[in-house]
């Protein structure tokens, strides 16, 4: 296994490294949105919309109840891992990992299990009947494997193993790609489970092709000695979990309203879940690829940096300007082209959720300022106050979209959205000002702002007439894009001369 070289903390608060980061996970997941969004297409053209809600249940569903049973040590284990990499222990990195995996392997028999036995419980959640409990078996090896896939990739994002997620990442969409093709092709709905769990099933056996190599493949589950060492991982992964679940089992709770009360659009409750479903994948999926590198760059080193409060300050304001600077030039140029998006990526039966995606783009600006804010909780290992704050979300989430939904159809559930975040940055900052010393930069306050009105300005140029939309929005995203630029280009240059 490689030791690390120790990066000093000037490098660490860098904007050039923030963005190289950033930079590397968005060029690789530009190629994953190319697959996905092919994935999307012949899904949306196979399945149609009733079988595209089929899916997203399914995927929701299996999602909540991993997240209720991994015991969030996929997470709470990066942070360890990653100090450990900074001495340069082997021995205790071997240790800590086979501690790791042990638990994983515990929680991903214990999700299985649980899917199993509960399943016409989830059916009934779902779909209000029990005709859905078998899929709901068959489904129980995913979560296991999306289990133990989540603690490999943890061992990869400790070690900083960054190339190696950026090729599973890419070579396991296109893997998913071809398995999702030819099953929906030759078996339409029949075929959803089994893509599902042999897509995840490859994309393991790549992370454990990577992870081995590094640190050899052990678990030791009947030494509960051994398996005793983890508890304050297991105690900090518990709160990260039942967050996880919250959020999950929001998600799932939303599909699930939105289903009975379908009538309110004229459709049925599984086209209803699909066009929800796709105007989620639009703006919420495709906008969070540029979030994706936090995990792997970011949390390190703010971990690092939480027992210095100027340090810590300087590290979140800088993954929030590289965040605001990306997100709000893209989020103009997506709601533009929402109308050809939607034929491109879905097809005509997915019109629906045009206005749901672009009523919902202030969702995610917000979530570019709250979510670097928000790992403070857990960089500190407090993660009932993590808990606390991320459970206010989940109440906002399902209160404003289905309120939205109820009044607005599907463009109210996007201002749901927006709404629901907006909300929940304020409760991130005041709660993290008053625990974590937390403040805005002055600088980051003024760009940020700036791209807000540019943002909402383009936006609101969406709802003109005829050409003079175009006129307007694309003057908008010029002045973002140009804004963008004089910030970050000494830092692009930098970048490309040194990335390696």
């Amino acid at each position: 296994m490689s030791m690390p070289k120790t990066s000093s903390p000037k490098n660490e608060a860098n904007l050039g490294r923030v963005l190289k980061y950033t930079g590397l996970f968005g060029g690789v997941q530009g190629i994953y949105v190319l697959l996905s969004v092919l994935r999307n297409k012949f899904s949306a053209i196979f399945l149609k919309t009733a079988g595209m809600g089929l899916l997203d249940s399914y995927a929701r569903s299996a999602e909540m109840i991993g997240s209720a049973t991994n015991f969030g040590v996929a997470f709470s284990a990066v942070q360890h891992i990653s100090r450990l990499y900074d001495i340069g222990n082997e021995t205790a990195i071997s240790h800590y990992v086979r501690l790791v995996r042990s638990w994983i392997m515990l929680a991903a028999l214990l999700g299985g299990l649980l899917t199993a036995l509960l399943s016409p419980l989830w059916s009934y959640l779902m779909f209000e009947s029990f005709s859905h409990t078998l899929p709901f078996i068959a489904l129980a090896p995913l979560v296991s494997i999306s289990t133990i896939s989540g603690g490999e990739m943890a061992v990869l994002k400790g070690l900083r193993c960054l190339r190696s997620i950026a090729f599973i990442s890419t070579i396991g969409a296109f893997l998913t790609l071809l398995i999702c093709v030819f099953f929906y092709w030759q078996w339409g709905l029949k075929g959803i489970i089994p893509a599902l769990l042999l897509s995840s099933f490859f994309s393991l056996l790549l992370q454990l092709h990577h992870t081995h190599r590094r640190v050899p493949y052990v678990v030791c589950l009947t030494s509960w000695r051994f398996l005793r060492r983890g508890y304050r991982m297991v105690r900090l992964g518990l709160a990260y979990a039942l967050s996880g679940f919250i959020a999950a089992g929001s998600e799932v709770l939303v599909r699930s309203l939105l289903f009975r009360i379908s009538e309110r659009v004229g459709l049925s409750g599984m086209e209803t879940v699909g066009i929800y479903a796709a105007g989620f994948t639009l703006t919420v999926s495709y906008a969070r690829l540029i979030l994706m590198s936090m995990d792997a760059d970011y949390y390190p080193r703010l971990s690092a940096a939480t027992t210095d409060v100027v340090r810590q300050n300087i590290v979140v304001n800088r993954q929030i300007e590289v965040l605001v600077l990306l997100m709000a030039p893209f989020l103009i140029l997506f709601c533009m082209l929402l109308p050809f998006l939607v034929q491109l990526l879905y097809t005509c039966d997915f019109t629906a959720a045009v206005p749901m995606a672009v009523a919902a783009s202030l969702y995610m600006y917000f979530k570019a300022v709250s979510t670097p804010i928000a790992y403070l909780a857990l960089a500190h290992a407090d993660s009932h106050r993590y808990l606390l704050v991320e459970a206010s979300y989940s109440l906002f989430f399902v209160c404003f979209v289905g309120l939205g939904f109820y009044y607005g159809g599907f463009m109210g559930s996007g201002l749901g959205l927006s709404a629901s975040y907006a909300l929940y940055l304020g409760v991130v900052w005041h709660t993290y000002h008053r625990h974590f010393g937390f403040s805005f930069n002055r600088g980051t306050l003024r760009r940020s702002f700036i791209q807000f009105l540019l943002l909402l300005s383009g936006i609101g140029a969406v709802f003109l007439p005829a050409h003079w939309k175009y006129i307007a929005a694309m003057t908008c995203l010029l002045v973002s894009l140009l804004f963008s630029w004089s910030l970050l280009k000494h830092e692009i240059r930098h970048k490309t001369r040194n990335i390696r």
